[in-house]
């Protein structure tokens, strides 16, 4: 079977994203081809690797995170939301794209106290989203004080190990787990913050 990302990429013009160029499919072309099961199967796999890359995305850019930047976050979303609920029921559109509001939420947050409200609610949705999703997104904010992002991304540690039933590591999402910079490396950022 075609590797998903290759054949988005092949479908449509790209559409700027953040700072990147992420492909946006027109599935029209594959309808006519592939039985209708089959055809929401493969649009729900290309979404669920639309929301990888741009997660990942996210995470890697070089540029701070700034009003313009949640902005843009919401308005992608709704582009997501759009596109893709012509395709497959809503429900499961609002279900894979669940993970970007909250991470736009997580990026917008202002205090220690929404950090790890936000942070506890992804945690209900995505119970394997690792700390460092946050510790990523807090360097990543202009204006934070090094005391305040070392205490929002260790009070989010702690959440997360409060999580973990007998210590063992959540049931795998389908995001997390396939994000190139989380999966990569396992080095930290918490040198940066320190």
């Amino acid at each position: 079977m075609f590797h998903v990302v290759t054949v988005v990429a092949t479908l449509l013009p790209k559409r700027r994203v953040l700072s990147s160029q992420i492909p946006t499919p027109k599935f029209n072309v594959y309808l006519r081809y592939i039985e209708e099961r089959s055809f929401r199967r493969f649009v729900e796999a290309c979404l669920e690797e639309t929301v990888v890359v741009y997660v990942d995305h996210l995470l890697t850019q070089r540029n701070y995170i700034k009003e313009e930047t949640i902005e843009r976050m919401r308005l992608d979303e709704e582009v997501l939301m759009d596109f893709f609920r012509e395709y497959i029921s809503v429900s499961k559109v609002e279900n894979r794209v669940r993970i970007l509001s909250d991470l736009r939420e997580l990026a917008s947050a202002e205090s220690l106290d929404t950090f790890t409200l936000i942070y506890t609610n992804i945690l209900e949705h995505q119970p394997d989203c690792p700390p460092e999703v946050v510790e990523k997104l807090v360097g990543l904010r202009e204006g934070i004080p090094r005391k305040d992002a070392k205490e929002v991304v260790q009070e989010c540690k702690d959440i997360y190990e409060n999580s973990l039933v007998d210590r063992n590591p959540p049931k795998a999402g389908f995001v997390f787990p396939r994000v190139k910079c989380l999966t990569a490396s396992k080095g930290s950022i918490w040198r940066k913050l320190t």
